[in-house]
């Protein structure tokens, strides 16, 4: 009867490792429900950057002067016709 007891004890800590420690257990499901977690919400700020860059792209379809201003902001374009100042600030000075 002892001997039963110790195999069936043995037998039901086997289990409980696999339970905790094993590769489908307690501590790596709790692994992988962290990064499923993690993976949500870097997809949902990719989604929202996606749907910016989407109206982005309808604004500068439908806009000349947007593209012109960013053209300016970007590129540094100057328009025919224009005078470009470049103002130095006397503080940078070497």
């Amino acid at each position: 009867m002892r001997s039963f007891f110790c195999i069936a004890l043995f037998i039901l800590g086997a289990f409980q490792y696999t339970f905790w420690f094993g590769p489908n257990g307690y501590f790596a499901l709790k692994q992988l429900a962290f990064e499923i977690e993690s993976l949500q919400e870097r997809n949902l700020k990719t989604l929202q950057r996606n749907l910016e860059l989407r109206a982005e792209i309808a604004e500068l379809r439908s806009s000349h002067a947007l593209i012109e201003e960013i053209a300016r902001r970007d590129l540094g374009m100057i328009a025919p016709g224009e005078t470009f100042y470049l103002v130095v600030d006397s503080s940078d000075k070497d």
